[in-house]
């Protein structure tokens, strides 16, 4: 009883264990980060820029890249794809000639980063099943950002550019057939420069590191049920085995035993 259950628990542990050493990720992953800068372009038009107004607009455009989801959006997901691909030669040269990056989707990096912020500082990090996709995948983000963050977050100011940080651009709107007309719009645009570039790799446990203790318990656990049904079986088991059993169930002395007849074609033993 003992030997089936535990065998069989045992049977399953070992296989899942198999299972999590096999799937890149379960049992530790890598992490790396970057700390880039929100900011405002500065512009000529200011002749008394309000120091307070850039510090709000900042923090709030770095709240925004933190918490909106554009982590997670399709495009700018492909984009960080395309960065990494531009970027081949700088990871070979951390990790060497195809380096194992992972599977690089976009939902999977999507997934995969994560971002906090200090006041206009923001730090990125992302999490990933090898070293190189780890590293490459940071890397590529805080390009990304430092270069296109305009695209993602952006701080609209419709009124005139006076006393606060704000760039004049001219947008065109299609008017009747007779052609277009002009109208100058004015907006602050939002820029990120790269304070600390992608980190070495550190290791940290993964999702499921927790699991071979867990499947260490169940193995101890089902020792200790098998043990307990085979007490069970052992106590609900009322025929008597031994003349020690006859002895206390009685109370009565043992004077003689009558041996079992033999099996045919078996000679009896003499005593």
């Amino acid at each position: 009883m003992i030997a089936l259950v535990v065998g069989v628990v045992s049977l399953y542990a070992a296989y899942q264990y198999y299972h999590l050493r096999k799937t890149p990720g379960d049992l530790k992953a890598y992490q790396s980060s970057a700390v880039i800068q929100v900011s405002l372009q500065a512009t000529s038009k200011l002749s008394d820029p309000n120091y307070a107004d850039y510090i709000t607009a900042t923090e709030t455009l770095s709240d925004v890249l933190t918490t909106s989801g554009i982590f997670t959006a399709p495009a700018f997901d492909n984009a960080v794809i395309q960065q990494i691909q531009t970027d081949t030669h700088l990871i070979a040269q951390h990790y060497g000639a195809n380096p194992d990056l992972g599977n690089l989707s976009a939902g999977a990096i999507g997934g995969a980063i994560s971002a906090t912020r200090d006041h206009n500082l923001v730090t990125l990090s992302v999490t990933w099943p090898t070293q190189a996709g780890a590293w490459a995948i940071t890397n590529a983000t805080s390009e990304v950002l430092a270069a296109h963050i305009d695209t993602y977050v952006s701080y609209i100011n419709g009124q005139a550019a006076t006393g606060s940080l704000a760039a004049t651009a001219t947008a065109t709107a299609v008017g009747n057939s007779n052609g277009a007309t002009s109208a100058s719009i004015t907006f602050p645009i939002t820029t990120a420069s790269i304070i600390s570039p992608a980190t070495d790799n550190g290791v940290i446990p993964g999702p499921s590191a927790s699991k071979p203790t867990l499947l260490l318990v169940l193995v101890l656990v089902a020792l200790v049920i098998g043990i307990a049904l085979a007490f069970l079986v052992e106590y609900l088991d009322e025929r008597i085995r031994s003349q020690e059993e006859v002895i206390q169930l009685l109370q009565l002395p043992i004077y003689g035993e009558i041996p079992r007849a033999p099996q045919p074609g078996q000679r009896v033993a003499r005593r």
